[in-house]
């Protein structure tokens, strides 16, 4: 194919079902604008969800090991949204594209309104939370229907 050859260098994905958690960070100048779009499992089925970089990180993020199974974890969520998908992967991966995409799109306006608007970090962070619940509830709702 006429590429370089790199000695010990080869892409990874993350979009591996073994894939724990990944995340983008947008930085910023200063401390309250920093966010990291975190998410849980597998890039494929999950839902990035925002955070600023010193707010407290609600549990359903904090937790969701693969020993134990809980419907508290946004991590799990992930997880059997992409075991359901697998089933029947090409109708089922346009209905997670276009719930994921309608979250991101709605968390990504959230975000964009609140750092222009909101000055007291506490409303930023409860507005935060709730939208992170939010996400993993329709997450799970997405997975039972």
């Amino acid at each position: 194919i006429n590429e370089p050859e790199v000695g010990g260098h080869w892409e990874r994905s993350i979009g591996l079902h073994r894939t724990s958690d990944s995340y983008v960070v947008q930085s910023s100048a200063t401390k309250q604008d920093a966010v990291l779009w975190f998410g849980p499992a597998s890039a494929l089925s999950t839902i990035y969800v925002p955070f600023v970089v010193h707010m407290e990180i609600p549990s359903s993020y904090r937790s969701g090991i693969q020993e134990v199974f809980s419907r508290s974890s946004a991590f799990w969520a992930s997880c059997v949204i992409q075991n359901i998908a697998n089933l029947k992967w090409k109708p089922m991966m346009e209905i997670v594209q276009t719930v994921q995409q309608n979250l991101e799109r709605d968390s990504i306006q959230l975000v964009t309104e609140l750092l222009a608007t909101t000055t007291n970090s506490q409303d930023l962070e409860s507005e935060l939370i709730a939208n992170a619940a939010h996400v993993v509830e329709t997450a799970w709702k997405l997975s039972d229907d």
